[in-house]
């Protein structure tokens, strides 16, 4: 196999007019996790390989080098038509493109008529895969592994894809993140949800606990390390041990059913410098598969969830 030139974007936004707090602080602490594990992946495969982010600031014409020979373009749904048209760009020009990310894993009939590949389930074999098959194909083919991967790059070799978007960070003295991930898949069975067919597993936790002293040795203790884990909670007492472990006092944010923010949980999230809790409120129409749904509904719903959310503040 040729050593490949490979450009990765990934799409933070869809537009160019969000407000500057936004572009120039939030949106480059949101990069993804797997665009970073596939630049290492890439490397490790002996590509040349130029990431960038798309905060809604940067020249698309300039993010990445003319001379590639493919491009990886990950994206939420919101973004994907910015992302077809860069990708017809690309193909005019001879470069090959895929698309991974949310879009791909939900949408990838409609999307492979726009790229050579487009990648569901993603491990280090499906991009060997892809490398050495580099060519055009009219409609896409799609490429999904047999499951997630049993570990993904951990935070030190992803650090210059990180690093890259803590340079565009204007507050990144005050406020700056790492993306970490604990867990793939998903426990539950909600019909709304693309990781819900997917088996839950949790990465290999030495790995973790390495990961956040490389976090604090690197970027400082006041550094706040989001959890990408869409159920970051499911094993509460193992993550919470985990960090515990580390020594590392960093801060911490992630998401989680409210089911599992009881106040018991809160006040150790509280003494492990829990910063930022996005809860998610899966039960309201009670059609969930996850364990929260409920016979309250109408007021006598809100007040309830509204005091839950009043604790947890």
């Amino acid at each position: 196999m040729k050593k490949l030139r490979v450009g990765i974007l990934d799409f933070l936004t869809n537009k160019t007019d969000d407000a500057w707090f936004e572009s120039h602080v939030m949106l480059p602490n949101f990069a993804s996790i797997m665009p970073q594990a596939v630049g290492v992946w890439a490397e490790e495969l002996g590509c040349d390989v130029f990431y960038e982010t798309y905060t809604g600031r940067e020249d698309l014409d300039r993010s990445l080098p003319d001379d590639l020979d493919l491009v990886f373009l990950s994206c939420f749904s919101r973004a994907s038509f910015l992302a077809y048209a860069l990708s017809a760009k690309y193909r005019a020009a001879g470069v090959f493109t895929v698309l991974g990310g949310p879009h791909a894993r939900s949408f990838a009939d409609h999307a492979r008529a726009y790229f050579d590949y487009v990648c569901q389930l993603t491990d280090k074999e499906t991009i060997l895969a892809i490398l050495r098959d580099c060519s055009h194909h009219e409609i896409g083919v799609v490429l999904s592994a047999s499951s997630q991967p049993a570990s993904l790059p951990g935070v030190e070799s992803r650090a210059r894809f990180i690093d890259a978007n803590l340079a565009k960070n204007y507050a990144g003295r005050f406020f700056r993140t790492i993306p970490m991930i604990g867990s793939l898949g998903c426990p539950y069975s909600c019909s709304f949800c693309v990781d819900a067919p997917i088996p839950y597993q949790t990465l290999p936790y030495q790995e973790l606990i390495e990961d956040l002293r490389f976090v604090r040795a690197r970027y400082g203790e006041d550094t706040c390390v989001f959890w990408h884990d869409p159920n970051f909670g499911v094993r509460f007492k193992e993550y919470m041990g985990l960090i515990e472990e580390s020594d590392s006092h960093l801060l911490h944010g992630g998401e989680s059913s409210l089911s599992l923010l009881h106040e018991e949980n809160l006040k150790q999230m509280k003494r492990n410098r829990w910063v930022v809790q996005v809860p998610g409120i899966e039960s309201w129409y009670d059609f969930n598969g996850n364990g929260g749904a409920s016979k309250t509904s109408g007021m006598e719903k809100v007040r309830r969830v509204a005091d839950h959310v009043n604790m947890i503040l």
